[in-house]
């Protein structure tokens, strides 16, 4: 191999590592892994979420798997080393978006930028006929189980909290606020854009938090989510389908829960 063809095939190589990350950022759980990254874009990573790294760590051994079978040991190393920096910056890119997918709360601009990738996808997700929503759902619900999720926790904590968040943002959405529903791995939450771009995360664990540029200019998000949050549990007094940890009960459950949201309003103190 010459030395121009090695320039593009190390291209292509950089490529492929962006191509595994993608592939983990959208369909893998966090995993243990036993092998460590040695290079020095792995000691450059930020250290503030192991789930990450692991996952980052993987996609990283497949894509050395995938190099070993076009480059000798000895060129995968030199192509490390040249491209570390190129290497870190690839993998610094990806963690916020891996925290985000986690569910972790956002605290710096990068974070926020993160959920944007997730609102791009999520959006036509969220306003999809219930009926798809549904088949969705019942997808990451088999998942989830067959992962050995405990089924309480699966129905109660991802099937349960989807329901309910989205019908919070269809409630949202009709106070006036661009709200997406989330259907993501570290649990459903609802995000808030202005100006294209998210302002404000509803996480799985109920926390509220704000861009750190737009803090103090959304207070009244806070009453309109607290509103939204009572306004659904209300609906649900009224209701006659009930939630009993199975998919048959689940359907019913989550159409006339949004049914009622679609003609609900948050009422105005």
């Amino acid at each position: 191999m010459n030395r121009r063809t090695k320039e593009r095939a190390g291209f292509k190589s950089l490529d492929d590592l962006r191509l595994c990350i993608l592939a983990f950022v959208s369909f893998r759980e966090a995993a243990e892994l036993g092998l460590p990254l040695h290079s020095k874009a792995h000691r450059n990573l930020p250290r503030s979420n192991v789930a990450a790294e692991h996952r980052l760590k993987q996609a990283v051994e497949q894509w050395r798997t995938q190099l070993s079978g076009r480059w000798s040991l000895d060129e995968m190393v030199r192509l490390e080393e040249a491209n570390a920096d190129v290497i870190a910056t690839i993998l610094a890119e990806a963690l916020p978006i891996l925290r985000a997918r986690s569910g972790e709360a956002p605290e710096t601009p990068e974070d926020f930028v993160a959920y944007n990738v997730i609102v791009e996808r999520e959006r036509p997700r969220d306003l999809m006929k219930d009926a798809a929503v549904l088949k969705r759902l019942n997808a990451r619900i088999d998942r989830q189980l067959a992962q050995g999720g405990p089924e309480w926790d699966v129905f109660q904590n991802t099937a349960r909290e989807y329901v309910l968040a989205r019908a919070e943002a269809m409630l949202l959405r009709e106070r006036g606020w661009d709200a997406v529903a989330l259907l993501i791995t570290g649990g459903p939450g609802i995000a808030i854009i202005a100006s294209g771009a998210v302002v404000a995360v509803r996480n799985h664990m109920g926390g509220l938090y704000i861009h750190p540029y737009r803090r103090g200019t959304l207070n009244h998000l806070y009453a309109d989510m607290r509103k939204a949050e009572e306004k659904v549990l209300a609906l649900m007094e009224n209701m006659k389908a009930a939630l009993k940890n199975t998919k048959e009960t689940l359907a019913p459950f989550a159409t006339e829960l949004w049914k009622l949201a679609r003609k609900a309003r948050i009422e105005i103190v």
